[in-house]
């Protein structure tokens, strides 16, 4: 069976991948599960938590991405981002300038977050396209216990910080201006090329996480705002409802999505953070700017999207990025 672009799929995970993890240690405190951003080690009488993502769908900015994407995936478990490691892999027609924005834009990205870079590889690898990093974060838990992607109940309110599509906006921004300044205003397109400035959440995961507030935390990356509940009510084991016309979509976003014919609700989307809140704690995060998108629901129940003309979108599977369609349509 050929796998398709982006993600593999859970099923596939569950049945290749979760089930060779390599020697059961008492240390790993939260291992690999699907909708996990991250992983958590005991050291002594510390929790660590780790992440790691390579930079694939976008081909500027990818050392700044690289560095944001793994802290945030760090920040969302709980976890102050202190320690990184980049893995460069440069396309055959790569130069010394190229690596010397991937480069300086890893330390500039770094020093806004008060990261280390602890160690790394990098080279000129035959087989690639474009260029891609493959990072790794390290950080320790400061919340007062691990906050997972799995630990939303039926009943919790589902919240998001910023606009859907941030990551997105910013890339297609850049990777198609030539097919967009036809369609879109140059003003419109050097905003949403700023976009790549909103791609953290480490500030807002953290304070939610140093309040106890949620129960479940997740960074939606692949899949937009859309596959990241989807990717969060199945590691919580439930479902989901959530409102189109609540969730909130900048101008930007709006008008190079409707230009290239693509769902800003599936476009990828970090910078956005997803946390479930129950009911009762909404008052204390009342003024942080978050929007209620949603609740959880129970297992047995449909997962729903109701779209802004009141129709309901039932949601049975991964959401694959409407970034990978374009670039397959391309």
């Amino acid at each position: 069976m050929r796998l398709r672009l982006g993600k593999v799929d859970k099923e596939v995970l569950e049945e290749l991948v979760f089930k060779k993890l390599g020697a059961r240690r008492r240390d790993i405190v939260l291992g690999p599960s699907f909708g996990e951003d991250a992983g958590i080690v005991k050291s002594g009488s510390r929790f660590i938590v780790v992440s790691c993502d390579p930079i694939t769908g976008a081909s500027e900015r990818i050392g700044w991405l690289s560095v944001h994407i793994n802290a945030n995936d760090v920040a969302v478990c709980g976890g102050r981002p202190l320690w990184f490691s980049p893995i460069i892999l440069l396309s055959r027609d790569s130069d010394r300038a190229e690596l010397e924005r991937i480069v300086n834009d890893i330390h500039d990205a770094c020093v806004e977050l008060g990261v280390g870079v602890v160690t790394g590889h990098t080279e000129v690898a035959p087989n690639i396209s474009h260029s891609i990093v493959c990072g790794f974060m390290m950080g320790p838990l400061v919340s007062s216990k691990p906050i997972k992607s799995g630990g939303g109940r039926p009943g919790d309110l589902i919240v998001m910080s910023k606009t859907a599509g941030i990551e997105g906006t910013a890339i297609l921004a850049r990777d198609f201006k030539e097919r967009l300044k036809d369609k879109v205003s140059k003003e419109v397109l050097e905003k949403a090329e700023r976009y790549y400035e909103k791609i953290s959440v480490v500030g807002e995961a953290l304070k939610l996480a140093r309040m106890g507030v949620t129960t479940a935390m997740h960074d939606p990356t692949e899949g937009g705002v859309l596959g990241g509940v989807y990717e969060l009510a199945e590691a919580s084991n439930t479902s989901f409802i959530i409102y189109e016309d609540k969730i909130p979509v900048s101008m930007e976003t709006r008008e190079i999505c409707n230009a290239l014919g693509c769902d800003p609700l599936k476009l990828i989307s970090s910078g956005v953070l997803l946390a479930c809140i129950s009911k009762k704690n909404m008052k204390r995060i009342g003024k942080l700017g978050f929007n209620v998108i949603g609740e959880l629901r129970e297992r047995k129940m449909p997962s729903i999207l109701v779209r802004s003309d009141k129709t309901e979108e039932k949601i049975t599977g991964q959401v694959l990025d409407e970034l990978w369609r374009i670039y397959e349509e391309s």
